[in-house]
């Protein structure tokens, strides 16, 4: 940790330390459990809760930047509401031609859930923000270890699942399969391939920027293979897409000659352990079959029927110009039986034109504040740029599938504007100390010169 590191933990007063350690178990703990959601609510939401009040313990600061985003998250939730409320009587329903729904078969409490989710997801990213804008180096220390521990015994228990259906290694395991993909604790094997996208960005940026330890090199290849199997194209897409993107940025950012060619070095290795450790797991006939199937085009991708991606999105925008004030949660998805797959066009039916424009400004103010921040110079400027590229997949993978649930989306979204909060601070203390004069006298002779040419 450097001497400019906006926020050094206070460590002057006992009750203060405590506080700061009681905070970093609780945000390991929290982040370690963010795999497991089979129930609801899972725990992470529990532990969730537990954070922010650690972090109240801690005295966690409210940084001014962060202001925008909470009033974002605040507009599009707030709009979600007044959706839900505005179809009471169902009128948009018992349109001219179309079926009659009727009040029973909406699951109020279904859309109710849904909204609280949004709400509270959208809270745990104001959480992330003012948590990483102070202490900064410690406090990504921990997530870093929590998190890549979490994609590990992810990627474990979805490899043990997926290989039970095929062989039955251990009864009761094949629960962490779904539909003959690795799904581990989550119930969409997309959000699995998708999770692991962040951690394995990390441990390359270490790679890279520090040196290669066998655990964390382990670790890798075991996640690699976590997201091979949950053969989720889109996840496969944004992984090459982000990691293609960070080692160019990495490369733009970093003038040290040595790091730059120890990173032509490691894509070549990369590259090359990338494509023996596909091998080695496409030799087993199950996930060679697999790979063949999902490296085609599915019926739902271009089909002719109404549930293709393309007639759901016409469709959803049909509906988005009928409803300015939206159709509440769920409401697409009951009058037409399926989703939108668009996190976009769902977040325009949901929440109507002015919350699906708020969420629009919220991706577009993450990704330009990212991009503005991530070519300032400073201790954690790596690991933004892995969080920024990995942020910038997930944001274009949005436009085929519902990311807006998720909630690696909210803390990459938590720790973009944290880190921007942390480097406004950083960038003023280092100002600050480069002109202050070292000594009382000086600073007396500074002052009186300006006093005199005014």
């Amino acid at each position: 940790m450097t001497s400019f590191d906006t926020a050094a933990p206070r460590v002057g007063v006992p009750a203060q330390r405590l506080a700061d350690n009681f905070l970093h178990v609780v945000l390991y703990l929290c982040i370690l459990s963010s795999f497991f959601v089979f129930v609801q609510p899972a725990p992470y939401e529990y532990i969730a809760v537990a954070l922010g009040g650690a972090a109240i313990v801690a005295r966690v600061r409210f940084h001014r930047v962060i202001i925008m985003l909470l009033a974002l998250l605040v507009i599009r939730d707030a709009c979600g509401a007044l959706g839900l409320l505005g179809i009471i009587d169902f009128g948009w329903l018992r349109t001219e031609g179309s079926p009659e729904v009727l009040l029973e078969d909406y699951q109020w409490g279904d859309a109710a859930r849904m909204l609280a989710t949004s709400w509270y997801l959208g809270l745990t990213a104001v959480l992330f923000a003012c948590i990483f804008s102070d202490d900064v180096m410690r406090r990504l220390a921990t997530l870093r270890a929590s998190y890549v521990m979490a994609g590990v015994v992810a990627s474990l228990l979805g490899a043990a699942g997926y290989f039970t259906v095929f062989f039955s290694l251990i009864p009761g395991l094949d629960i962490f399969s779904l539909e003959n993909r690795a799904v581990a604790g989550f119930k969409d094997p997309n959000v699995l391939g998708c999770f692991l996208i962040p951690p394995l960005t990390w441990v390359i940026e270490g790679f890279i920027t520090d040196r290669i330890r066998l655990l964390n090199l382990l670790a890798s290849i075991v996640m690699f293979v976590g997201l091979v199997l949950a053969f989720s194209r889109a996840a496969w897409l944004s992984f090459v897409f982000s990691t293609a993107l960070m080692m160019f940025l990495l490369f733009l950012t970093q003038n040290n000659r040595r790091t730059r060619y120890r990173l032509f070095f490691l894509v070549v290795i990369g590259a090359i352990v990338a494509v023996a450790v596909l091998m080695a797991v496409s030799s087993i006939d199950v996930v060679g079959q697999m790979l063949a199937d999902r490296t085609r085009l599915q019926t739902y991708d271009l089909g002719s029927d109404n549930r293709a991606r393309i007639f759901l999105w016409q469709d959803s925008l049909r509906e988005i110009f009928n409803h300015p004030l939206g159709m509440g949660p769920w409401g697409f998805a009951h009058y037409t039986g399926w989703d939108s797959h668009n996190s976009y066009l769902g977040t325009f039916l949901n929440n109507g034109w002015i919350g699906g424009s708020a969420y629009l400004l919220l991706i577009g103010l993450t990704l330009y504040l990212g991009f503005r921040t991530l070519f300032v110079r400073t201790p954690w400027q790596t690991f933004l740029i892995a969080t920024y590229t990995t942020f910038v997949g997930l944001a274009l993978e949005a436009f085929v599938i519902d990311t807006d649930h998720w909630r690696h989306f909210y803390l990459l979204v938590g720790i973009i504007w944290g880190l921007t909060a942390a480097t406004i601070d950083y960038t003023a203390r280092r100002r600050r100390e480069q002109y202050l004069p070292h000594d009382r006298n000086s600073y007396v002779r500074t002052f009186a010169a300006s006093r005199l040419n005014r």
